[in-house]
């Protein structure tokens, strides 16, 4: 990597695909097994994602596109686990993406400077 920005991309990427990835998973172990008390396991989303997810909830999850979104999913049986997989997913996703660049943008490989800087002390 030879730019910090490059490592902050690469890093919240795959931060991101990572979180995406359980979300899909915890979406389709739902959607497959069903049961009255399910969707409570995105409670540990909740959590996992908690500044972003309590704001999504509170302000975006009855949004008029939102809620569009959860009555097309209610046609194929999986509405409020639909509506929690986009905000968990992909706007919890999003908070990790800037966690993940923030810290891949501070711990990028240097040995191009470090050796630079030490051969300006000789």
């Amino acid at each position: 990597m030879n730019s910090p920005l490059r490592c902050a991309i690469i890093v919240g990427a795959a931060v991101f695909a990572v979180h995406l990835a359980l979300a899909l998973a915890l979406f389709i172990s739902i959607h497959v097994g069903g049961g009255a008390q399910a969707e409570f396991a995105w409670f540990w989303f909740m959590w996992l994602d908690y500044p972003i997810s309590n704001f999504a909830w509170k302000f975006l999850a009855t949004t008029p596109p939102v809620v569009a979104l959860m009555d097309w999913g209610y046609t194929w049986g999986s509405g409020p686990n639909f509506r929690a997989l986009f905000i968990h997913g992909l706007i919890g996703g999003a908070q990790w993406f800037l966690v993940g660049a923030l810290v891949g943008s501070f711990f990028w490989p240097r040995t191009g400077y470090i050796a630079t800087w030490r051969q300006r002390e000789v």
